[in-house]
């Protein structure tokens, strides 16, 4: 039971996290299409996540982002998600069950705004509009250059963490 609640809060801050700013849905489009669009969408991200309790290569993780970008449905702008928020809903929801201890670290972090000023990428690009693995790839490759050169983290889901604060922090 508690662990149950646990992972439906967790869901609901990844979706959080994940549509924000992002235009997800399509004007007009009714809360039965949005609840039968995240249920899908749910299934298919606990299916994936599933894989990680053993370590997961960079490649396969692409291949799931990917999966995720390719789920249809009439109530989404464009009939399916991006890459951009695609990536951000399977990391955030990666990061959480990593911090729980139910799988091994994740080979990416949710990628936005914010770890990429952190990061000192330039120019910054929306997550919300990341259309390619490329423009991802160019970021996690950012992530993990700082991270050989500091030489304080074990990877680069760790680092993500260090410098991870809310703006509240």
């Amino acid at each position: 039971m508690k662990n149950d609640f646990i992972k439906s809060e967790i869901w609901l801050l990844t979706i959080g996290g994940g549509f924000q700013r992002a235009n997800v849905y399509i004007n007009g489009a009714t809360d039965k299409e949005r609840s039968e669009f995240r249920n899908k969408l749910h299934d298919v991200v606990i299916n994936i996540a599933a894989e990680y309790k053993d370590t997961v290569s960079e490649a396969r993780h692409i291949d799931n982002i990917i999966k995720i970008s390719r789920l249809k449905h009439s109530a989404l702008n464009n009939g399916c998600m991006n890459f951009g928020v695609s990536q951000k809903i399977l990391n955030l929801y990666l990061k959480y069950l990593w911090c729980l201890g139910e799988i091994d670290t994740p080979p990416h972090f949710p990628v936005d705004r914010i770890i990429q000023q952190k990061l000192k990428i330039t120019p910054v690009i929306p997550w919300t509009q990341i259309d390619s693995s490329e423009k991802y790839l160019r970021i996690i490759e950012h992530a993990h250059a700082k991270m050989q050169l500091e030489k304080k983290y074990n990877s680069i889901a760790e680092q993500e963490l260090k410098l991870f604060k809310r703006s509240n922090q």
